[in-house]
């Protein structure tokens, strides 16, 4: 089965990509990059704004993306369908390209688009129904605004999640919760949402259930949140591209309310697949 990917310019059979020891990605994790995933109907859900993030996020790095977003819209649509993915992931990545001395850029940017089986990086389906459990950990990533390709403490953490049969690491700083590794979170205490405001990255699926809320008159705020005020709540849920909306039931040792997903998780849960399948 061929694979198909996006390279300077190309589309090439995955096999064939190749990226240079010299590129800063690798020397010096100098990068950004975004995912996304497609609809049932295998559109790119939210690209405009998946593409306002990397745009923002290169600029913050220095670096430019070498096409404009008429071309990534076409690319990203013809690697849906040489690709023979139902449900596809779309990661794009883009590096400050090969440097001779280690440090300083040819002004060249490295710049590719993968698209991957989703299936596989999706949570067990057992998790939306019975909730999850997520791990806390002291941290705050560098240049938490944007989506850098710096993921060294998730990646270092991954054994300890697994032995914990946690499914996320929330970071949290000075008594103050912010995100997980690869998602944001929301809690609910006596009907209302609440989800974290500083230090975190401001994901895309957090941006859409905040409008939905909003919407569908959900009170919701945007606040500080501590770790004993997470406890306390009365339900929480992770929001992201490939969990989606995932009901969270046990943070450590902790149960979170009745340690079932909630009434709010739930109504949230189908106004939000209620717009990605009509998207």
């Amino acid at each position: 089965m061929n694979k198909y990917c996006y390279v300077n310019n190309k589309i090439i059979k995955e096999q064939e990509l190749c990226i240079s020891p010299y590129d800063l990605g690798i020397l010096r994790g100098y990068g950004v990059f975004d995912f996304m995933c497609t609809t049932p109907e295998q559109k790119p859900f939210l690209l405009h704004d998946h593409w306002m993030r990397l745009r923002n996020s290169a600029k913050d790095l220095q670096l430019t993306i070498p096409i404009n977003k008429k071309e990534f819209d076409a690319v990203v649509n013809k690697l849906i369908k040489k690709n023979p993915y139902k449900k596809a992931a779309i990661r794009t990545v883009l590096t400050a390209g090969i440097s001779e001395n280690g440090m300083t850029p040819l002004q060249k940017p490295t710049f590719y688009i993968l698209i991957q089986d989703i299936e596989q990086l999706l949570p067990k389906e057992k998790l939306y129904t019975t909730g999850a459990k997520i791990i806390t950990h002291e941290f705050v990533r560098d240049n938490y605004t944007s989506k850098t390709t710096n993921y060294i403490e998730a990646v270092r953490l991954q054994k300890e999640k697994k032995r914990k049969d946690a499914i996320e690491i929330l970071y949290h700083n000075k008594n103050k919760i912010s995100e997980c590794s690869t998602s944001n979170i929301f809690m609910v205490k006596k009907g209302k949402l609440y989800t974290p405001n500083e230090n975190i990255l401001y994901g895309i699926t957090r941006k859409l259930v905040i409008k939905l809320a909003q919407k569908n008159n959900i009170s919701i705020e945007e606040k500080s949140i501590t770790p004993r005020q997470l406890l306390s709540a009365d339900e929480v849920f992770l929001t992201g591209s490939a969990k989606h909306i995932l009901p969270i039931t046990k943070i450590d040792n902790n149960k979170i309310g009745l340690g079932v997903p909630g009434p709010i998780t739930k109504q949230i849960i189908d106004i939000y697949f209620e717009y990605f399948n009509n998207y």
